[in-house]
């Protein structure tokens, strides 16, 4: 069946055609040929009269198409066509042609007639022919092939559905067949469907369970066995059982006998929500707030699915998240306000405590992307609100917001983006205490102190540059474990010298990322134990001219401009078959560049951050012999066979479970393949043997 296309495209492209051909070329159906599945089919015809008129004439042989002809009528027993003209290009006129299916697409039931008496509810050929003065003008051919329409239609009963036990018995005879008195696709158990319409899917039908197997055969049957080719031993294990007792029975969960529930899921998820929030929050349970009275989840602006954002998304306990939505700016106030007045968060034990809110204002840029705006707005946007929520056990101790904002100028309607996060942090501290347990988790934040003696802890940070990339309002945000990162800045010089530039720069590097001296080994070192933390290896910028300074004359040389922060990281155990990694040392080194500028400097310079995570063997491998250099037969890393590893649940190289129990089941494994073979075919034949020569 053809799409529906709007009168004006058809319009636009025909015109196309007769502007490059002649006026008869073009007198047709488009298309002329069509193969309809549906009820409904629209056809083009091209003429160089209004007065047409349609006739229709069904096809017997469809081996050979008759010559046109007007003797036919606009309607047939099955089909009505009607002819609308709509527009007229260069002495021509576009019609569009209609033909509909005159019955409905439902099996009989009795002596009814406008309705189909078989599931293929017609096939025929039929040729439509426009004609002018009873003379044929142009004519077209479609093949009808019409099912009946199997979509469920009738009355649903309220009768209550009593549901078995499903440990006792499967789940139905065709769990697949979700419809009743319809046919469902693909589902070859279904009474429903006739043997016409399996023909359609028989070859795809549902397989196992679903598809109306609830009970195979299982493997350990003896009936099942003693068709394939079974080892000797097999009768001594195997199972003698009815079907009645199949390990598939409660295959698809733990049923219950009872009735459909006839209440509303959200209601009862709410109300068991809030008897959370009334005796402590879990794990991803949304948070509760005390909005003037009422209780109402609190929603944080968040990314979906399907990457757009929802604006009222609910916030979990224990869940961080961060995200950047994309906002259209066309009036004042613009974007997504943030309304926290009034607002009080529930705190796990039947209390309630206000939001700590801190307002900044920066600066920010407003990309113009559509057209100007009757007048210049002058409007205070919100850019971002990180929530930090402090915690302890299952109940909220305080919430901190912060927001930023900034006043922007509106001539054109633009884009902005907004970033939102929510963290969670425990009570003994306002940042992250725990990025492992022992050894550090990817993608925690690295965990840093400027201390000695006493680690108070904070996070080892980066830059996060807003839209404006200038230094000056660069915003901060915690280097993660294992996730190597670069960014950078764009420094504003006015009337430096060279001296100055270096300094000035080297002083910024030093006091926006290098606040701190220690780095934590693990994800969760003691603070205070000085052998838990590692200083960070600091390597002093060498700004001093040795070679070439002849330069200096006419450029700045030597200038940091990007400072490298080296992790070095290492597996040094592991925990239940987990991997533990530490942090074995941090490095800070500096990256020069020449600038072109010797008195006075007015520039933006770029200043770049980059932290790269090196993962080191945590033990200095053994040097490798001249031997095992040109004789690689037993290096596992070159070959495809390792024969070190042939038992590998017993070698050294298997590290998932302690020694002792590794060794434990491999000597019964060795007791169960002793025992086949006892059992087995070789000892009944060393047996016969041995008979055999006493004999």
């Amino acid at each position: 069946m053809l799409p529906r296309i709007a009168p004006g495209l058809v319009t636009l492209a025909v015109v196309g055609v007769l502007a490059q051909a002649g006026a008869q070329s073009v007198i047709g159906f488009y298309p002329s040929r069509v193969f309809l599945s549906g009820p409904q089919m629209t056809t083009f015809l091209v003429t160089n009269v209004s007065s047409n008129q349609l006739s229709l004439a069904v096809i017997a042989n469809a081996t050979s198409v008759p010559s046109a002809s007007c003797s036919g009528a606009n309607t047939t027993e099955n089909w009505s066509s009607s002819l609308e003209s709509f527009d007229s290009v260069t002495q021509l006129v576009v019609a569009k042609v209609l033909v509909t299916f005159r019955k409905n697409l439902t099996l009989c039931l009795g002596n009814e007639t406008n309705c189909c008496q078989d599931v293929v509810c017609v096939v025929e050929t039929l040729q439509v022919t426009a004609c002018e003065n009873n003379r044929p003008v142009a004519s077209m051919l479609f093949h009808a092939e019409i099912y009946i329409n199997t979509t469920f239609i009738g009355n649903i009963s309220d009768n209550k559905t009593l549901i078995p036990n499903q440990v006792y018995q499967p789940l139905g005879p065709c769990p697949c067949n979700l419809t009743a008195g319809a046919c469902d696709v693909r589902c070859c158990c279904d009474q429903d469907c006739s043997p016409s319409i399996k023909e359609l899917f028989n070859g795809s039908c549902y397989s196992g369970v679903f598809g109306g197997n609830v009970s195979p055969l299982f493997d350990q049957l003896c009936s099942v066995q003693e068709k394939i080719h079974a080892p000797d031993w097999f009768p001594f294990l195997c199972v003698q059982s009815s079907m009645d007792n199949s390990p598939f029975l409660g295959y698809f969960y733990q049923g219950n006998t009872g009735t459909p529930s006839q209440t509303l899921s959200f209601n009862v998820s709410f109300q068991s929500i809030y008897d959370k929030a009334l005796n402590g929050y879990k794990q991803g349970d949304p948070i509760l707030i005390d909005l003037n009275g009422f209780n109402e989840y609190f929603t944080i602006p968040q990314q979906s699915a399907i990457g757009t954002c929802m604006e009222y998304a609910p916030v979990a306990y224990l869940q961080d998240f961060s995200a950047t939505c994309v906002t259209d700016i066309k009036v004042c106030p613009a974007a997504w306000t943030f309304p926290l007045d009034n607002v009080n968060v529930k705190d796990g034990s039947g209390g309630t405590i206000p939001l700590k809110i801190q307002l900044k204002n920066i600066t920010q840029d407003i990309v113009p992307t559509g057209p100007a705006l009757p007048q210049i707005l002058q409007c205070q946007v919100n850019v971002s609100a990180e929530y930090i929520f402090i915690w302890e056990v299952n109940k909220i101790k305080e919430v901190q917001v912060t927001i930023e904002t900034a006043n922007i100028t509106l001539t054109h309607q633009a884009k902005m983006a907004q970033r939102f996060s929510a963290k969670f942090l425990t009570s003994n501290s306002t940042t992250d205490v725990l990025s492992g347990n022992p050894g550090y988790q990817n993608g925690k934040p690295v965990i840093a102190s400027n201390g000695s003696v006493l680690f108070n802890k904070t996070t080892l940070n980066t830059w996060r540059p807003v839209l404006d990339s200038s230094c000056s309002t660069v915003t901060y945000m915690p280097v993660l474990f294992g996730v190597n990162s670069f960014s950078g800045c764009l420094f504003q010089a006015v009337g430096e010298n060279c001296t100055q530039l270096r300094a000035n720069v080297l002083s910024w590097f030093e006091n926006s990322l290098l606040s701190v001296n220690h780095v934590s080994m693990r994800g969760n070192s003691n603070v205070s134990d000085p052998s838990e933390w590692v200083p960070i290896i600091y390597e002093e910028p060498n700004t001093t001219c040795t070679e070439n300074c002849i330069a200096e004359n006419v450029m700045c040389l030597k200038v940091p401009s990007n400072i490298n922060i080296e992790i070095l990281t290492a597996v040094t155990g592991a925990v239940e078959g987990i991997p533990q990694e530490e942090i074995l040392a941090t490095k800070v080194s500096f990256s020069m560049v020449n600038v072109n500028c010797v008195s006075v400097c007015n520039m933006s310079l770029p200043l770049s951050a980059s932290v790269q995570f090196i993962r080191v063997p945590a033990q200095v491998p053994l040097s490798i012999t001249r031997f095992q250099m040109t004789n690689t037969e037993y290096d596992c890393e070159k070959n495809d066979v390792c024969w070190q590893q042939l038992a590998y649940p017993l070698t050294k190289y298997y590290t998932g479970e302690p020694q002792h129990l590794t060794l434990a089941k491999g000597l019964i494994l060795v007791f169960f393949f002793i025992s086949a073979a006892v059992l087995g075919a070789p000892w009944g034949r060393i047996r016969k043997a041995w008979n055999t020569t006493t004999l």
